[in-house]
């Protein structure tokens, strides 16, 4: 109470908030920086601070306290239910900041739930958002989760889309949210590498992954999901390698981007989740005109620009991988390039200045040809010290050095390396990549 400065709780949040609420009243740290609870306590205190600076100002919030008791007023709206409340709830926050999918989801299966399957409602949905940072993620993942059964849907139609898949009461929420729960599990694994359901895995299954990972290759998680929730779960996880050999080869033709692709993908992951795509055979048919055939994969390898370090690291290591193949070498004892230890080191010095050319021209295509793949090998971190501006004559004794076949390679160069080698370089590569990334 106001007078006698005694602390009454005289509200009941919902499970999501509450805690947080009751942090708050025993001045405890609330905790999560995205917790709303908190920020709106925060934004408060800020201005409530604003307006009483210090113990003089006591009356300034005497007289907050009685404009809110006085002047403000406060609509009770009284629902005879459940399902009439949440309509209510719908309609009056759409006159105000615009709700998420994630926001619009909640009220209607909370809404359809009933009084008997409200509790379970409640709880799982608590389980799956607190696993989101940010709302934007959840819906992500809510619409992945849904193209994975249903086939492509825009962010803009989810929330309609997902109403109309779950109608059907108490029974229809619980199976929605816990086949969302168990899709969640596979969603977070596929998004992590190191996550214990690869523990027993090939290590091209981790790669692939990391390759997902690196590249942002979103557009085929329902097609994943979809295997996972369908296939065995052996098959799903070779289908893995697969996706990320079709999406590589989908990036190096530049046909990945937009909405095509997620179509495409989706389109696949309906006709596997309807049991219409039983094996890779019958999901390749859906990917015919998104992955480009071996000669247009090698034209666009070779023709390919700059790579970043992060994403070059998984692709000369999987060339490494197909190079030792074909060698019949084993490739178990291949260092983690994933790792620190092992570096991308430029092979025409990436400092390499306008004075180590003899024209204008030769340092134009220097300057294009510097961080394409050709002119990259990988090297270990212990053997790379010292070498960034040194000539490939200075070089090429360490390169020999090296564990890793592919760069040990340039050492037969015979210790020249001009443009003649790099197209030669890529058109080997390329002969590679369309091996190690099979269609």
């Amino acid at each position: 109470m106001l007078r006698e400065e005694q602390t009454v709780a005289k509200l009941i949040l919902s499970p999501d908030d509450h805690p947080s609420f009751s942090a708050l009243l025993a001045q405890e740290p609330i905790g999560s920086k995205n917790n709303l609870v908190g920020g709106a306590y925060a934004l408060l205190k800020e201005r409530v601070d604003a307006l009483a600076p210090g113990e003089e100002d006591y009356r300034s919030l005497i007289d907050l306290v009685a404009y809110l008791d006085n002047d403000v007023q406060v609509l009770l709206a009284v629902a005879t239910g459940l399902p009439e409340a949440y309509v209510i709830f719908e309609t009056l926050n759409d006159r105000g900041e615009d709700l998420t999918t994630a926001d619009l989801l909640k009220n209607f299966l909370f809404s359809q739930a009933g009084n008997q399957g409200i509790g379970h409602a409640q709880s799982t949905w608590t389980r799956l958002s607190a696993r989101f940072d940010k709302p934007e993620d959840f819906v992500k993942f809510l619409r992945y989760e849904y193209m994975s059964r249903k086939g492509h849907v825009t962010n803009r139609g989810l929330y309609k889309a997902l109403q109309a898949d779950v109608r059907g009461g108490t029974a229809a929420v619980r199976r929605y949210l816990e086949g969302a729960e168990t899709a969640l599990q596979r969603y977070v694994a596929l998004r992590e590498p190191d996550d214990a359901s690869w523990s027993a895995q090939a290590i091209e299954v981790k790669d692939s992954l990391l390759a997902f990972r690196r590249f942002g290759f979103e557009a085929s998680m329902p097609l994943l999901l979809a295997a996972f929730a369908t296939w065995s779960h052996t098959d799903a996880t070779r289908f893995v390698d697969v996706v990320a050999s079709w999406s590589v080869r989908s990036w190096m033709a530049g046909t990945l981007g937009g909405g095509v692709a997620e179509r495409a993908f989706c389109l696949a992951a309906e006709a596997v989740a309807d049991k219409k795509a039983k094996s890779v055979g019958d999901v390749r048919l859906y990917m015919k005109d998104l992955v480009p055939d071996d000669a247009t994969f090698r034209q666009a390898f070779t023709g390919y620009g700059s790579v970043t370090t992060t994403r070059a690291k998984y692709l000369l290591a999987r060339l490494e991988r197909q190079y030792l193949t074909d060698l019949q070498e084993q490739t178990d004892a291949m260092p983690d390039w994933s790792s620190k230890s092992v570096t991308v080191e430029h092979i025409f010095a990436k400092s390499t200045k306008r004075a180590g050319f003899e024209n204008d021209e030769d340092f134009e295509r220097f300057s294009l040809l510097r961080d394409q793949l050709q002119n990259l090998t990988l090297l270990e971190r212990t053997l790379n010290g010292g070498l960034e501006d040194k000539s490939f004559e200075q070089k090429v004794s360490t390169y020999a050095q090296s564990v890793f076949a592919l760069t040990r390679l340039l050492s037969e160069n015979g210790g020249t390396w001009g443009f003649t080698e790099a197209e030669a370089r890529s058109a080997m590569l390329a002969g590679l990549a369309a091996k190690a990334w099979p269609k």
